[in-house]
């Protein structure tokens, strides 16, 4: 008996930094004895403790570095407001087929239209299946471009951008953007949503070229 609690003392401390295993440890042993469970299942069962809440905080880390404005997902749009939108079409993007298929989307529509809350409910779906995912409004990425330039790393920073699985470009056509930067900086633009997927939520004129899915929201 002495060395069963023992074995016990030293199994704890073992799992002293898998925390979910530690706190479940009990509620798996007796449902082993009461269920006559294999120890392998008995494994199982507790190790899923821990995955599930490590997969849990690895998702929301990524939801959160993704830069989100807000946690808006797809089952809170209102599709009654937009009877133009093909509901299927925007739920196949929740699948990410386009990220795999390389694929760019463009949302066209004044303010308020709902192209944010697409785009965002789109990049959390991405980013809850360990996709790399960044929202960044046009002006901001501009305005980083043009400092890294500055700076002499322009070609770091275009790395930073492209290495996400999906890059979210917010507002272009919000904030009027100077001609000589919009000219200076556009072949570095276009260089990122060339390397990278890019899902764009608002574009005042854009070409279609590398763009598969135009939706006008009104």
């Amino acid at each position: 008996m002495i060395e069963t609690t023992s074995n016990y003392r030293q199994l704890l401390a073992n799992l002293e930094y898998l925390k979910q295993m530690a706190l479940h440890l009990d509620e798996v042993v007796d449902f082993s004895i009461t269920h006559e469970v294999s120890f392998i299942d008995c494994l199982i069962r507790l190790t899923n403790h821990e995955i599930d809440v490590r997969e849990k905080n690895m998702i929301q880390s990524m939801v959160k570095v993704a830069g989100f404005p807000f946690l808006k997902e797809m089952s809170s749009f209102e599709f009654r407001f937009q009877p133009g939108i093909n509901q299927q079409q925007i739920m196949d993007f929740i699948s990410l087929r386009f990220i795999e298929n390389q694929e760019n989307i463009v949302f066209l529509g004044p303010s308020g239209a709902g192209k944010t809350h697409l785009a965002t409910s789109i990049g959390i779906a991405a980013a809850k299946k360990r996709n790399s995912t960044y929202l960044i409004k046009c002006h901001q990425l501009i305005e980083n471009l043009r400092k890294a330039r500055t700076e002499s790393r322009l070609e770091s920073r275009l790395k930073h951008y492209s290495r996400y699985k999906l890059l979210i470009i917010d507002e272009i056509g919000y904030l009027p953007i100077d001609v000589a930067k919009a000219q200076n900086y556009s072949f570095s633009l276009s260089t990122v949503v060339m390397r990278r997927k890019a899902l764009y939520s608002r574009l005042t004129s854009i070409s279609r070229r590398g763009v598969k899915y135009f939706w006008t929201l009104k």
